[in-house]
């Protein structure tokens, strides 16, 4: 099973009120944010970014919403991730109860106030989020791999998907040197197609957020972790 990520998926039409409104709420989280109405491209975003939370804000019979409903319930038998449907004010409790057959979670209905939605995905994404004071401040770096979180000195820093497994794979044997090879496949996986300077950009950015001293490169053959 994949780890989660505090991710989010808002599948809506650009410009709704409400979809804008929780879009807005998570811009100081340290959530990526998909905001779409393109299937593809909600599936493509779910299956890379393994994202917590997907939140629909589409009419009830919305022909794509059911589509995309229908492919993440057989993704949740892989993942585990909410998903929050805004219907309409409909108060048929059999057409409500089909909803939940289909994969939703939890909803909650129109007239609700936008303030009370947003906090609602908050406190969602705040689950997987964790409580980061319980996180014992100390000097060097701190891989909290079950909440895909990097600490340095105690203070917290994001580090998109890929950037934290490599991190995760080059500090899980301090010293050893893993080769691009190596890096790739276990990374990227053998049917991935990146090109050449991947990795080298990857640990650029990895060395900017947490320093340069904790990635040495290998001249020829790869890299190492020596924190």
């Amino acid at each position: 099973m994949k780890p989660l990520q505090s991710n989010v998926l808002i599948f809506s039409v650009k410009g709704s009120v409400l979809g804008t409104k929780v879009q807005e709420a998570l811009l100081n989280t340290r959530a990526v944010v998909e905001y779409t109405y393109s299937v593809q491209k909600a599936f493509e975003f779910i299956a890379e970014e393994t994202p917590c939370l997907i939140f629909f804000d589409t009419p009830s019979d919305d022909p794509k919403a059911i589509e995309l409903c229908k492919k993440i319930k057989k993704l949740k038998e892989e993942m585990r991730f909410n998903v929050y449907f805004l219907i309409d004010n409909n108060q048929n409790i059999e057409e409500q109860l089909e909803w939940f057959d289909l994969g939703i979670d939890e909803f909650g209905t129109r007239d609700t106030n936008s303030a009370l939605i947003s906090r609602r995905v908050l406190n969602i994404l705040a689950k997987y989020l964790g409580n980061t004071k319980d996180m014992v401040p100390q000097k060097g770096i701190v891989i909290d791999r079950e909440r895909y979180l990097v600490f340095k000195d105690g203070k917290d820093i994001f580090l998109p998907r890929k950037e934290f497994e490599l991190l995760v794979l080059l500090a899980s044997k301090p010293l050893k040197v893993f080769t691009r090879e190596e890096i790739f496949k276990l990374v990227w996986g053998n049917k991935s197609i990146v090109g050449d300077r991947t990795i080298d950009v990857h640990v650029r950015k990895i060395r900017e957020k947490i320093g340069e001293k904790y990635i040495c490169t290998i001249k020829g053959v790869g890299y190492k972790f020596v924190g």
